[in-house]
């Protein structure tokens, strides 16, 4: 297969008055009542900049690749501007070669496909074959990210440095789009990374890479979450008082060792786990001694890969109300339920399901661990309905198990010595009332009701997961 040639980067900039009038010059012709050429006046271009009437067309983002509609056509395959979706394709005719007619994308074609993908290209990744499936996962959700209204992040960890974490992103990144990753810098600052992601999604950036966080870092950022489940993203401008909107659909990839997802963005995550076989994991043997430099000469073959698995997704065929898994919907009608096919068909023996891994990373979160243990303890206390006041007995009674689990859990920074009140109580359990965890096979969530006087009355429902 031919090589492809250097992929191009293209950012979304605002235009200068000077350039748009540039711009508008290029077009229509302006002169004065003697009829010499003029420049146009500077109130007139302010006022085309600031148009709000709809006629101007929006961009909201760049696409150096064909886009897998949800069903089946491509959009994008030679350059031009969709108005409707907003997005400009820069598509290379060397790229769009590379990919296959949806008729030719058969069971076939899509294991061949599969095999090649994780058995050659990431054939020296040190992942299970669930873990493979979610790094393929990143790459095709990049590829469809403009399509998305709701996007998953990707965190990519290991136990110990060397294990291949930079390596692995500069796989992905190079083989989709071509380009070596750039990456970002983690900022413990909330007030910083709300900042910073204004100004990425203006750019248009396809990917944010949060790379090198420290050991053991448990990431929940609010403004992160907020942009995953939105189509767009709304703050204010750096030094101005003006708000600015933007499309969110750019990726997060997190790296670092043993970091994760914790509360609400444990949800939103896949994980990647390497795992590190020996101290020096750099000197392992590998099959492709410089990974990076094979996936660009090989990025041909991995491109037209990846779009087989996504043309060849019979889920595609479905009716486009049809019900989809996961939180993401429309993700998982393009990606996920491509990817599970393409497994089923290349490794049968190993399933993979991507509303299982959502489950289990939630499962590993710290917070929602802790929230199941205590609903599973207060679902053996009291059988029915319980108040909190009872709740309140069990916390200050230091000798009692489940009580000492509810202390920590409810007070984590009180004093050994410290009386709890039913009033505080009732106030921390109303926090975690609705919010549902799950416990080997079991779901369990905190219930309240009130009577007329007013009374809060709570009881923990459990039921068993479908197992699906």
């Amino acid at each position: 297969m031919t090589a492809l040639p250097p992929a191009q980067q293209w950012i979304i900039e605002a235009m200068t008055e000077m350039e748009t009038a540039e711009m508008i010059e290029e077009h229509i012709n302006y002169v004065d009542k003697d009829g010499r050429s003029v420049h146009l006046p500077m109130q007139f271009v302010r006022h085309y900049m600031t148009r709000h009437d709809g006629v101007l067309p929006t961009i909201v983002a760049v696409a150096t690749l064909p886009i897998v509609l949800a069903d089946g056509h491509i959009l994008g395959a030679e350059k031009g501007f969709d108005r409707l979706r907003g997005i400009l394709f820069e598509t290379q005719p060397e790229v769009t070669a590379v990919i296959s007619k949806r008729e030719d994308c058969g069971a076939e074609a899509v294991a061949n496909a599969m095999q090649f993908l994780t058995d050659e290209w990431l054939v020296d990744v040190l992942t299970d074959y669930a873990g493979k499936c979610t790094i393929i996962a990143a790459g095709l959700t990049i590829i469809e990210r403009n399509l998305l209204n709701q996007r998953p992040t990707f965190f990519v960890t290991a136990g110990r440095r060397g294990g291949g974490k930079t390596t692995l992103i500069e796989m992905m990144i190079n083989g989709v789009l071509g380009l070596a990753p750039a990456a970002s810098a983690w900022s413990s600052n909330e007030d910083e990374r709300r900042k910073a992601l204004l100004s990425y999604f203006m750019y248009g950036c396809a990917y944010i890479l949060w790379d090198n966080i420290p050991r053991g870092t448990q990431i929940s950022c609010p403004h992160i979450e907020k942009s995953c489940t939105a189509s767009y993203y709304a703050d204010r401008k750096l030094g101005v008082t003006e708000m600015a909107a933007t499309a969110a659909s750019t990726i997060h990839l997190f790296t670092g060792n043993n970091i994760g997802p914790k509360g609400d963005m444990a949800s939103r995550s896949l994980k990647i786990f390497l795992d590190v076989e020996r101290a020096d994991p750099e000197n392992r043997k590998f099959k492709h001694p410089d990974p990076v430099g094979w996936t660009l000469g090989m990025r041909a073959e991995i491109l037209g890969a990846l779009y087989t698995v996504l043309l060849g997704n019979p889920f595609l065929d479905q009716p486009r109300d049809a019900p989809c898994e996961t939180r993401f919907k429309m993700w998982w009608r393009l990606v996920g339920s491509a990817i599970e096919h393409a497994a089923s068909l290349a490794n049968p023996d190993k399933p993979v399901r991507f509303k299982n891994l959502f489950l289990e990373q939630e499962a590993e979160d710290e917070e929602s661990g802790d929230l199941t243990q205590v609903l599973s303890a207060l679902a053996k206390q009291f059988s029915t309905t319980f108040k909190a006041a009872e709740v309140a007995e069990l916390v200050n009674n230091r000798s009692d198990v489940v009580g000492k689990l509810l202390r920590e859990f409810l007070y984590p920074d009180i004093r050994d010595d410290a009386v709890v009140t039913s009033k505080s109580v009732g106030k921390q359990l109303r926090d975690h009332v609705g919010n549902p965890v799950a416990r080997d096979g079991r779901t369990y969530a905190l219930r309240a009701h009130g009577d007329r006087k007013g009374t809060q009355t709570y009881f923990v429902s459990v039921s068993e997961n479908d197992g699906a």
